[in-house]
Order: structure tokens, then sequence, then C-alpha cells
């Protein structure tokens, strides 16, 4: 952290613009700097202090229920379900126990591996783009699960064919919505209501989180293991219409610029 500047954006809130230009030199140009410093302090001047009811307004209402839905919807296509009662899952398909639980550690890898991999691409690729090609990954994977799911049993082989399919769709999962979902919520609020917009969809997702745990097992005995894993699929489907039709590309793109996008959806 000693090695990250401090925002410019705060930097000219403190009015210490000097400093503000020398952190934006180390991406701009020196034209291209200063005309970021005039257009944050232009946004500042018009600025009114953050207030809950802003979130309600047209424009930044949108970008609210937009970022909740995604929030939400992330969670009910599955990664965390198959991170929670992975072993479960394998063990009902035909595995042993010992090697359902070994699947949790090349969960684990495979995830840690992917978001590394997310990382060094999202900037590259873009954000909706990331999107597009992991949630199409994960419709497809959790279609062909849930066939296997229906007709494996036990020892048969084709559960080790299972047991490579979730592990491409924890890796399409981990280079899309994980990495970016929080990349995504950042940067996608207009700066007025940045930080009660941010703390509205954190709570969402955390919500999601715990409805997905302990839905899982029930939805497990009412739709079996093949019905739970086709209706995480099909949760990717609005996820992806959501993402095309009213999430910006917030890649490239300054706070501010982002903003003027909302207001104009107003």
């Amino acid at each position: 952290m000693f090695l990250i500047p401090e925002s410019p954006r705060r930097q000219i809130v403190k009015r210490q613009d000097d400093k503000a230009l020398r952190t934006l030199e180390k991406i701009y140009p020196l034209e291209k700097a200063r005309e970021e410093i005039a257009e944050v302090q232009d946004i500042l001047r018009m600025e009114i202090k953050s207030d809950w009811r802003l979130l309600f307004k047209p424009g930044f209402r949108i970008a609210l229920i937009v970022g909740v839905c995604l929030a939400i919807l992330g969670q009910f296509m599955g990664v965390n379900a198959v991170f929670y009662y992975g072993p479960q899952f394998l063990s009902h398909a035909g595995l042993e126990k010992t090697a359902s639980l070994d699947f949790q550690v090349w969960v684990g890898l495979v995830n840690v591996l992917s978001t590394i991999l997310a990382m060094s691409v999202i900037d590259k690729i873009g954000r909706k783009k990331l999107i597009y090609i992991g949630v199409s990954g994960m419709v497809i994977l959790l279609a062909a699960i849930g066939l296997f799911f229906s007709g494996v049993t036990s020892q048969n082989p084709a559960t080790w064919i299972l047991f490579g399919l979730i592990l491409a769709y924890v890796f399409s999962s981990a280079i899309s919505i994980s990495a970016v979902i929080f990349v995504l919520l950042s940067e996608m609020y207009p700066v007025k209501v940045r930080g009660s917009a941010m703390s509205v969809a954190g709570f969402s997702l955390w919500v999601g989180t715990y409805l997905i745990g302990q839905l899982t097992p029930w939805l497990t005995t009412r739709l079996s293991a093949s019905g739970v894993f086709w209706l995480f699929g099909f949760m990717c489907i609005p996820y992806l219409l959501i993402t095309w039709f009213l999430v910006p590309e917030t890649t490239g793109k300054s706070l501010e610029e982002i903003e003027r996008e909302w207001t104009k959806r107003g």
C-alpha cells in the first residue's frame, strides 16, 4: 500500500492540485493530465453532499437496480454452491470420498490461477467482453454438467469427465463474473452516489451468497443435482442480457465520463 499513490480526485478535493498532476502524469501526457484535473474540478463544483435520496433519482436509480441485479444474479449462477458443496456433488456422481475432497483442492487452484489471469487481461479485453466470454462458457458447461448428473451412475468413468467440466466451469466463472463484479461495481456508479450505491450492491451480493449457501441442499433435494445445475445455467441468461443492454463499458473511461452516461439515461 505504501507504493500506491493517493487518488488524484482526493488530492484535488484537498486542494493539492500539484500532487494530483504528478500522479496523473504517471498514466497520461501532461496536457491530458491537466484536462483530467479540470474535468474533476468541474464535477466537484456541481457536486452536492451524498444523500441516500439521490439513489432514487432517474439515471442513478437505474445504476442502483442494475448493480443489485448483477450482485444477486451472480450468486445464483452457482459458483459458490460448487465451492460449498463440491464434494457432495461429486460423491453423488460416483467419485470416492477421498477423490471428492481432493476435488476442492483443484477447484481452489483453478480459481486462484484463473483470477490472476483475469487480472492480467481485464484492461486489455474489457469488463463486458470478459463477462460475455466467461458467462457464455458457463451456460454451455452448466448445461453439460446437468446432462452428466442426469446420466452418470456409480463407478461410471464419465464422472471424471464431469470433474473436468466442473473445473472448466470454475475457470469460466473466475475469469468473468468473479473477477469483474467488484471492479465493475466500483466503476459504474456515479461519483455522487458511489458510497451509498456500493454499500447497497455489496449488501445484496452477500445476501445472495447467504441464500445460495442455504438453498442449495434444499434445491438439490427438490430438483436433483442435474436440475440445480440447469437452474444455474438458466440464471446466466438474464445476467448476460442486463450486461448487454444496461451496463456501460467502464474500461478506459474516467469516473466523470461514466457519470455523464448514467445521467443521460435518466
